[in-house]
């Protein structure tokens, strides 16, 4: 059992890191979005913290998923089965994750203010939109029951 757990060390440490490093990207993500937040001149509310603490369960609990992986094909001997003995000790599953999570932690870093400002912008619009539809309704419903009405009387 012991050589087990010596055998999974390196990958657990390595594992660790990428948490790590996915941890950093999350803390910058929430700094700049609540930057953002005060550019737009919105409230800073908990929503913003609620949302990274799902995400940092959802992103974390990935990771830990991958190293599990990574742990079940080193005891498998995958990587020596294939001939690729240089990936023994490394978690390229967990490392992928890892790559994938940056790059999204990445890409919401990036996003303009002037972006999220305009997607606003447009769901207001397209809001309108549907409203003006429904008062056009009501109008064509008004106007056909105003001349209903002028008809019925004129008989």
């Amino acid at each position: 059992m012991s050589e087990i757990l010596i055998s999974a060390a390196p990958l657990v440490k390595i594992a660790v890191f990428v948490m790590l490093l996915v941890l950093l990207a999350m803390i910058i993500d929430l700094g700049a979005g609540l930057y953002k937040a005060k550019q737009r001149g919105e409230l800073r509310t908990s929503e913003a913290l609620r949302r990274t603490l799902s995400k940092f369960i959802s992103y974390e609990g990935g990771i830990a998923i991958a190293i599990m992986v990574d742990i079940l094909i080193s005891f498998a001997r995958f990587y020596e089965l294939i001939g690729i003995k240089l990936l023994v000790a490394v978690p390229v599953v967990t490392i992928l994750v890892g790559i994938f999570l940056l790059i999204v932690e990445f890409m919401s870093v990036r996003e303009k203010a002037d972006r999220k400002t305009k997607k606003q912008q447009d769901l207001v619009i397209e809001m309108l939109g549907k409203v003006l539809t429904k008062e056009e309704v009501t109008q064509i419903i008004k106007t056909i029951t105003e001349k209903q009405a002028a008809l019925d009387t004129d008989e």
